[in-house]
């Protein structure tokens, strides 16, 4: 959003071939932590049918369900496997902030460089101006290795919370369904 704004030098113009692999590989990227937000909110759909359906479904001529006292004796893992995909999809959607806000720093800086560069050709020396615009792409710079750390953690945790999320429920599931046949 910063980038739209005059304010925000969006009015110098930069050559499409500049960015243009840089955003396929931020696109390339954003799908898999997309993917990975939707396997997790799939889980919790489908972790959700399970309890509705399964688990409480009241039956027609009012016997016990026979389903209530296995998964209650697993109900931490369910629970911690719910939390564990919740926790999955806050950290996809952060991964995705994060890796946008990175190209904008991308963009802002590549701007930035291309201001510096026309005012030194134009051998303008106003000197204060020059120093500031170099600290303001430092700042950039420093923003953007900032958040490209932060995406890497973030994609790779968000990988994480979903393979132990499901695993968790898979093993409660099956520890559930072990005491049944006990």
């Amino acid at each position: 959003m910063r980038t739209l704004r005059s304010k925000y030098l969006s009015n110098i113009p930069i050559s499409e071939d500049n960015y243009k692999v840089d955003f396929i590989i931020l696109e390339k990227y954003q799908s898999f932590s997309s993917e990975i937000l939707r396997l997790s909110l799939l889980g919790l759909t489908i972790y959700g049918f399970l309890i509705t359906n399964v688990l409480f479904k009241v039956t027609d001529d009012g016997k016990k369900n026979i389903f209530i006292d296995p998964f209650s004796e697993n109900k931490m893992l369910l629970f911690l496997g719910a939390i564990t995909l919740i926790a999955t999809a806050l950290v996809a959607l952060s991964h995705r902030y994060f890796s946008t806000d990175c190209m904008t720093h991308f963009i802002r800086g590549f701007r930035l460089r291309q201001k510096l560069s026309e005012m030194e050709k134009k051998v303008i020396n106003n000197r204060p101006e020059l120093i500031r615009l170099k600290e303001v792409i430092n700042s950039e710079e420093i923003s953007f290795e900032k958040d490209l750390r932060y995406c890497k953690w973030l994609l790779f945790a968000s990988c994480f919370f979903l393979i132990a999320g499901i695993l968790l429920i898979i093993i409660a599931l099956a520890c559930s369904f072990n005491s049944l046949l006990v």
